[in-house]
């Protein structure tokens, strides 16, 4: 019978620390476990069926972190983290990080029990390797197609929850969250570079913030100035009868998807 793992337990974070803190891995060796989990990964999954997916479930992301956590830290990462609280999500609302990592304090204790979320961006995934042939980077590794750019944002957010786990505390800035991602996953960056929305509206639809733009409504045209640019882009229109902005000017909002736009001259 497994020993219950007590939540926050002092000497298996410690154990977990010393752990995180002392191993190192080759590039040779990296490069092969990354390469078995993006083949197992194509293999198990019941939504990826080739490198550049149009479908992913919750599933592939939690199976896929058990296999980083079984290669690279022995298995020790995940049962203390769902000791205390872990779960995972996919968004299709994140529209400029590729993933995060929340943790929730239940009882309002800082010192207490946590809960742990990793949730990665669809959004971007699936808007790059679309319609764009650039290269592109995530964690300072290139990514030929959209499983191997999962996995950079997997690896990254398994970084934030070990930081978490171990310290409550953690920053992918600072030089000990990047010590751990390179030492791990061979990376040399925090950011990555994956399709924005904002990008994929200027390079394909050449419709950028502050452009004026005519759509169609209820039978008739309106023009407007494109404020924002999320999954949709928010345009304003003036109107005597809108909401008053800091221009001193009304407006009407709409939320309009982006092929629905037409510049203007």
């Amino acid at each position: 019978m497994k020993q219950r793992i007590r939540p926050r337990d002092p000497q298996r974070l410690n154990q977990l620390a010393e752990q995180v803190q002392r191993q190192a891995f080759d590039r040779p060796q990296i490069e092969s476990w990354q390469t078995e989990i993006h083949s197992q990964t194509l293999q198990l999954s019941r939504s990826i069926d080739r490198p550049n997916f149009s479908r992913v479930g919750r599933d592939d992301l939690v199976r896929m972190i058990g296999m980083y956590d079984e290669r690279f830290f022995g298995g020790h990462v995940l049962p203390l983290a769902k000791a205390e609280g872990l779960s995972f999500g996919l968004s299709s609302r994140m529209t400029k990080v590729a993933g995060k990592l929340v943790t929730s304090y239940p009882s309002g204790d800082y010192d207490g029990q946590r809960h742990f979320e990793m949730v990665l961006s669809t959004s971007l995934l699936f808007q790059t390797f679309e319609d764009s042939d650039r290269p592109v980077e995530v964690t300072g590794k290139p990514c030929r197609n959209r499983l191997e750019a999962m996995q950079r944002v997997a690896e990254h957010e398994l970084v934030h929850l070990i930081e978490m786990l171990i310290w409550n505390d953690g920053t992918c800035s600072e030089s000990r969250f990047q010590s751990i991602a390179q030492r791990h996953f061979g990376h040399t960056d925090y950011r990555h570079d994956l399709i924005t929305q904002r990008e994929r509206a200027a390079t394909k639809f050449n419709i950028r913030v502050g452009d004026q733009v005519r759509f169609a409504r209820d039978g008739r045209y309106l023009q407007g100035r494109v404020n924002r640019i999320t999954r949709r882009a928010t345009v304003l229109v003036p109107d005597r009868s809108g909401e008053r902005f800091s221009d001193g000017r009304r407006y009407l909002r709409f939320y309009v998807p982006l092929e629905k736009l037409t510049r203007c001259s």
